[in-house]
């Protein structure tokens, strides 16, 4: 029998992440969305009532800058959902470098939609 405490935070964790899913199924078709993955805090279950709902977008026509990037997905964020945004390339790039949003992605983040680039 799963404690009363445990199974509320799984609902509430399983509640951010639907939110994530609900939010990524409506980016738009021409940004070539690869794969979209709650990283942070509410992947791994340690998130609180202030946490943020961290998202990894991973598509192929993002904008040149990040200012743009960030504009574009903010625009119709929910709040509290925190989009950050990278090409394969730039996950690639990132993974060989030992990024920790990247490591994060690949071994605890919850893919939304599409599916992570494989590993080199």
């Amino acid at each position: 029998m799963t404690h009363p405490v445990v199974a509320r935070r799984r609902a509430e964790q399983a509640a951010r992440i639907e939110r994530a899913r609900v939010w990524a199924a409506e980016l738009p078709s021409d940004l070539n969305v690869v794969a979209v993955v709650v990283v942070g805090s509410v992947a791994r279950g340690d998130f609180n009532r202030w946490s943020d709902l961290d998202v990894l977008v991973i598509a192929e026509a993002l904008p040149a800058t990040g200012r743009e990037r960030l504009e574009l997905l903010h625009r119709d964020a929910p709040p509290g959902l925190q989009p950050v945004s990278w090409t394969s390339a730039d996950l690639a790039g990132r993974r060989r470098r030992g990024d920790p949003m990247a490591v994060e992605a690949t071994t605890v983040g919850v893919v939304v939609r599409g599916s992570l680039p494989p590993l080199p």
